[in-house]
């Protein structure tokens, strides 16, 4: 009763009502990535800022319940020129209002104040409407106020158009189309400056990639190295990624990817959005592993490694991580899976055909040839153009010897998977031995074999001095990784 009662009060039944519509109708709205907005309860919102339509176009985003309990910040002395402007804005948005040239006050006591209380807040943290198209430097403010509510995600997004519609510089608002990019919730992490610096970054990659669907370009995300670490089942690539990732982060920021995504800062674990896609990525995974055959296992485990791909792009966009440890690596999986499905007619010839197609490097991959006739789900993959995987940075095989594995994965009590059997684990084994030759020969990634019968934190030393020894010119920052410990001692997982 009490939701009912919040949505039928009048402010919110004008926006419903009034507001949405005629935005939609004059303007016309899209907005793309409303689903990062959608299960929040409270957040602060993060935009740039050329309009005044711009507060309006945020609050057609929002959720209908949570229009009463968000609250842009403004300055008082504009609108308080107009006692009608101060009244609208008083009940229809109740800012948090900022008197600019106020030295005795606090700006961010109002914000704080509302964050406390459980609501949102908009920021348009360059202070003030600027220059069409120009996305000047945010003040540290933001920063500073997620650093005092660690566990109240922040929302980047991304306006164009209104500052067409509705220029600075007018008072006449004309009808043209306006678009609204959403991001990825994030969490704070580092300090107040750094912060606020990848914050600016975020909304100003929106401000591309928006520019770019419109031009049909395509904007990278920042280069991250990869690190990616292979193993059949019970190996214990899954307890090592996790190691290495904790023994990357001091003086970096380390990503893992592993049946989770996680986040590393000096060592320590840090909280983190999840992105949308790795909901849907575990829910893929637990069909894999509940399959009953390898014929049913095949779609759910292509589908779950394609997401992981897509993940680990998105993690570099939005994340802003020093290096991305990966549990596995979706391209060098699939190859070395195909030598399970079809052991007589997997060669290293075939591995480097299918590697150079999933990794979208086959140019030199005739139409004709037997891979695709072998593995005809590959020419399916490349017409969805499914095929640019990601080449990782430096690869790590820990190597073990089938019956080994199965008995840890025994120990665990669990039920085993359709492959977990000492014959396939072998054949997964022959696969992953002749993918790291192959990437190393053909595709220049340096690939290097651990024993994984030994304890962990030998098996961490050795692969960190092996990460020093490749010398991978991306992964410059190796210097400052840390020793492993015998704290990371213990039993290996998948």
């Amino acid at each position: 009763m009490r939701r009912v009662a919040e949505l039928l009060s009048l402010p919110v039944l004008i926006h419903l009502l009034v507001l949405r519509p005629i935005l939609k109708l004059i303007f016309g709205v899209h907005v793309e990535g409303r689903d990062n907005l959608t299960r929040l309860e409270q957040c602060i919102l993060v935009a740039n800022h050329n309009s005044h339509l711009d507060v309006l176009l945020l609050f057609h985003v929002l959720p209908a319940r949570r229009i009463r309990y968000t609250h842009p910040v403004a300055a008082h002395e504009y609108f308080s020129r107009s006692r009608v402007l101060l009244w609208l804005a008083d009940h229809l948005l109740q800012p948090v209002w900022i008197v600019r040239g106020d030295t005795a006050g606090d700006p961010l006591e109002g914000m704080r104040k509302r964050l406390a209380q459980g609501h949102s807040i908009v920021i348009f943290p360059e202070g003030t409407r600027g220059q069409a198209g120009k996305l000047t430097r945010f003040k540290t403010g933001v920063g500073r106020l997620a650093e005092g509510f660690p566990e109240v995600p922040i929302v980047p997004l991304f306006l164009s158009g209104p500052e067409k519609a509705l220029p600075k510089t007018e008072s006449l608002a004309i009808p043209l189309w306006n678009h609204v990019a959403v991001g990825p919730p994030q969490r704070f992490t580092g300090t107040a400056e750094t912060f606020t610096r990848q914050l600016e970054s975020m909304v100003r990659e929106l401000g591309e990639s928006d520019a770019g669907g419109r031009h049909r370009r395509l904007v990278r995300a920042r280069r991250v190295p990869t690190l990616a670490v292979l193993g059949i089942d019970g190996s214990g690539k899954s307890t090592l990624s996790r190691a290495l990732a904790q023994c990357l982060s001091p003086g970096a920021r380390a990503c893992l990817v592993t049946d989770d995504v996680e986040f590393f800062e000096n060592g320590e674990k840090k909280d983190l959005q999840p992105l949308l896609a790795e909901r849907l990525r575990k829910s893929i995974g637990r069909s894999a592993k509940t399959a009953g055959s390898l014929k049913s296992y095949k779609i759910p485990k292509l589908a779950e490694l394609l997401l992981r791909d897509h993940i680990a792009a998105e993690i570099r966009k939005w994340y802003a991580p020093d290096v991305i440890v990966m549990d596995g690596s979706p391209l060098l999986n699939v190859a070395a899976w195909a030598k399970l499905y079809r052991e007589d007619d997997f060669d290293e010839s075939m591995c480097r055909s299918t590697l150079r197609v999933l990794s979208g490097r086959d140019e030199a991959v005739a139409r004709d040839d037997p891979v695709f006739a072998v593995f005809p789900e590959l020419a399916a993959l490349k017409r969805f153009r499914l095929t640019h995987l990601a080449v990782p940075d430096v690869v790590l095989f820990l190597d073990v010897d089938p019956a080994v594995s199965l008995e840890r994965i025994r120990s665990r009590g669990q039920q085993r998977q359709v492959h977990e059997t000492e014959e396939k684990l072998g054949r997964l084994r022959d696969g992953y031995r002749m993918v790291c030759t192959v990437v190393e020969r053909d595709l220049g990634t340096p690939a290097r074999t651990l024993d994984g019968h030994r304890p962990l934190v030998e098996v961490a030393a050795a692969a960190i001095e092996e990460l020093r020894r490749a010398h991978v010119t991306t992964m410059s920052h190796l210097h400052g990784m840390s020793e492993p410990n015998a704290a990371m001692e213990g039993g290996a997982d998948a």
